[in-house]
């Protein structure tokens, strides 16, 4: 079968719009080249020269009036960016740029994630946003579109964060206590050696909820630190370190349709019979050295080490666990990756040329238990599972900037990946062969955009190809039933293309908008599911058409707004089928042309009107989010309902640096679904956010 084809009737749109706009800077454009910056590629340029949509959030809206727990508080305020907040904390979040990533029923995937310089999404493409140290990052990048594939595997949006270590030495803490027992403390200390060639700053805090649905009890303790050493602006040694411990969290599953109208902040009575729980430890480090040796010349050095271990409790039938072919309900499993990665920058007049190379590799010892003994339970028993599983990634990249005239800018870009899955399977018994095997993968993704400058913003356009390789998990087992690696699993393959235009004008004002198509080939969905084990294959293709838009300014003296708006169509363009063993008996489901894919509204937004008193001592917001229903499932037999909910918020800054803040979430007391898990396959696909709830928080800056 033919791939598509980029769509490049936007990039055509641009070109129009451009030749279009005005030719000459007028007064404030400047702002755009020395306020809006954005490194989410490499090196830092200036929003008028960057082709691409892309958002920030600084570090101030990262935490005011906000719970820090997160990145679902804010990330909404992202256009194309959308958020579904399982209020389940041994899943986490389910983030989608422009609907990457809606498919994913636990953690982040199709997302690129980096943290100080370290990935948050392992090699397969499976990330957690958990280790985002909200209280001391100093700014969150998103790029959304073409440009976002070179970032490599499963990256149909980037999520860039970085640690500000400016401001004055000295210690902060902050505590709050909420509903549902929930509460959570910080302390940290930001530092500087006395000629300020050192920088550091550092942050514990302690999490815990008791959860408003039966069964959802969680904590969480992180602790994170940066230090970084500049003795002049050409060199740069940037030192990280990270831990998080999450003790058993409790997991109160999705609910079926039935039992969500019944019972809207429910447990399914499967999560309190198995005892359903997850316990996440993680410990990274990394280092970083960035050295301008010579004028126009640098180069960087780069590594990291992540350790992550898991323990999960499931809720599989016992039946189905005594399958032969069955990996038990309990995972184990112990993940140990590093990476390097180097290159060089040439700049010059006209612009920039960057070479480099990333390394990685991940290690993963996986062994599976059945979770019961006799008429026991949710507890250890039987080994059903032991393998070892390795990725190994060699990856080699150009990316170039070239000022093509005086309000004409180009960005391009090529990656080179070769990716190697192999897995060791230790665990051999009558009725379950050896699923041992190897694949390799050879991808490569590259993109071009054009932007424009104008008075007061700019246009632009940009086309790319990417990829995503399937997961372990999707690898492990064959559609048929049979023994070794599904090698007949191919990448999934995505055509992007985007037109788009920003403005920043007076009284604080600031617009974007963006349309944009995207053809996907060869999308991992569903194959089977039978004898205890579910595997995957290709669908045919798939199409997203969307449009997106931000606004935000200022009206008066005392009053602001933001505004994040989405569009979005995406449905399968081929029909495909796969099995399932359903009441004792193999049935086979199919998927009609023109459904839409699952776990994505069709619209959705958020929108926020804040106000502050004379001097900002107090300030007083309302936020809001809508969204369309969404589709639960492939065959589209069940769809969430669609919702508005909002929150109000205060904040207080005294003197001494003490300030406070109180919220109410979900306002009206709203019932709805939060989040969806995509394609369960117990039909439990809802899981209900939560209602009205209430948070007062307190806290201290010496350096202020």
């Amino acid at each position: 079968m033919a791939r598509a084809k980029p769509h490049l009737a936007p990039l055509a749109c641009a070109l129009a719009l451009a030749c279009a706009a005005p030719a000459a800077a007028q007064p404030g454009g400047g702002d755009a080249t020395t306020l809006d910056r954005v490194r989410v590629l490499g090196a830092a340029r200036a929003l008028s020269d960057f082709p691409g949509a892309v958002g920030a959030i600084d570090g101030e809206t990262l935490r005011a009036g906000q719970r820090q727990v997160s990145l679902a508080e804010t990330l909404a305020r992202v256009p194309g960016v959308g958020v579904l907040d399982r209020q389940n904390y041994a899943q986490d979040l389910q983030i989608q740029s422009r609907g990457f990533g809606a498919r994913s029923t636990f953690g982040i995937r199709g997302i690129k994630l980096v943290v100080d310089g370290i990935p948050a999404s392992a090699l397969d493409g499976q990330g957690q946003a958990a280790n985002f140290p909200l209280g001391m990052l100093e700014r969150v990048e998103v790029l959304r579109g073409p440009l976002a594939l070179q970032y490599g595997n499963a990256a149909g949006g980037a999520i860039v964060a970085e640690t500000g270590l400016d401001g004055a030495p000295g210690a902060a803490a902050e505590a709050w206590a909420g509903s549902h027992g929930s509460h959570r403390a910080s302390v940290g200390v930001r530092g500087a050696s006395a000629d300020q060639a050192w920088r550091w700053r550092a942050l514990g805090s302690h999490f815990v909820t008791g959860g408003e649905r039966p069964h959802s009890a969680a904590e969480r303790a992180q602790l994170d630190a940066v230090a970084q050493w500049s003795p002049d602006p050409q060199r740069r040694l940037r030192l990280v370190a990270g831990g998080l411990s999450q003790p058993f969290t409790d997991d109160p599953l999705g609910l079926a349709r039935a039992q969500w109208r019944r019972e809207p902040h429910g447990t399914d009575p499967a999560a309190l019979a198995f005892d359903t729980r997850k316990r996440i430890d993680n410990a990274q480090a990394g280092v970083r050295w960035e050295h301008g040796y010579a004028p126009g010349r640098s180069y960087w050095l780069g590594g990291y080490a992540i350790r992550r271990g898991i323990e999960q409790y499931l809720a599989l039938p016992v039946a189905a666990q005594r399958a032969p072919t069955s990996a038990g309900g309990v995972i184990d499993l112990d993940r140990r990756s590093a990476g390097f990665d180097a290159g060089h920058r040439w700049e010059g007049a006209r612009g920039a040329l960057a070479l480099g190379v990333e390394f990685g590799r991940l290690d993963e010892d996986r062994q599976g238990y059945e979770n019961f003994v006799g008429e026991r339970l949710g507890v250890r028993g039987r080994l059903r599972r032991d393998e070892d599983n390795r990725i190994a990634s060699r990856e080699a990249f150009a990316l170039g900037d070239l000022r093509l005239a005086e309000h004409w800018t180009a960005l391009a870009g090529l990656r080179q990946a070769r990716l190697r899955f192999e897995s060791d399977d230790r665990y051999l018994a009558p009725g379950n062969g050896d699923d041992s095997g190897r694949i390799d993968y050879r991808e490569t993704a590259a993109s071009l955009g054009l932007a424009r400058a104008f008075g007061r913003g700019e246009v632009f356009a940009s086309a790319g190809r990417g990829f995503e390789t399937p997961t372990v998990t999707e690898l492990s087992y064959r559609p048929d039933g049979g023994a070794g690696f599904n090698r007949e699993l191919r990448a999934a393959s995505y055509d992007s293309a985007e037109v788009g235009a920003r403005w920043r004008l007076g009284e604080g004002l600031r617009a974007s908008v963006t349309a944009y198509r995207i053809d996907g080939e060869d999308e991992i969905v569903p194959a089977a599911n039978l004898g205890g084990r579910a595997s995957y294959a290709n669908a045919g293709r798939t199409r997203r058409e969307g449009l997106e838009a931000g606004l935000e300014g200022r009206f008066g003296a005392r009053w602001s707004y933001a505004l994040a708006a989405n569009w979005l169509r995406a449905r399968f363009v081929s029909p495909f089928a796969y099995r399932v063993f359903n009441g004792g008996a193999e049935q086979v489901r199919t998927v009609e042309a023109g459904n839409r894919v699952p776990g994505i509204p069709r619209a959705d937004g958020y929108a926020e009107l804040a106000w502050h008193s004379a001097g900002a001592r107090l300030q007083a917001a309302l936020e809001a989010r809508v969204s369309d229903r969404i589709a639960v499932d492939d065959r589209n037999s069940e769809f969430a309902p669609g919702y508005a909910t909002f929150a109000l918020r205060l904040q207080w800054r005294g003197r001494g640096g003490w300030h406070g803040f109180a919220r109410v979430d979900n306002l009206f007391d709203r019932e709805y679904a939060g989040s969806v898990i995509v394609n369960e396959g117990n039909g439990r696909y809802y899981e209900p956010a939560l209602g009205r709830g209430f948070t007062v928080g307190i806290g201290w800056d010496g350096a202020e």
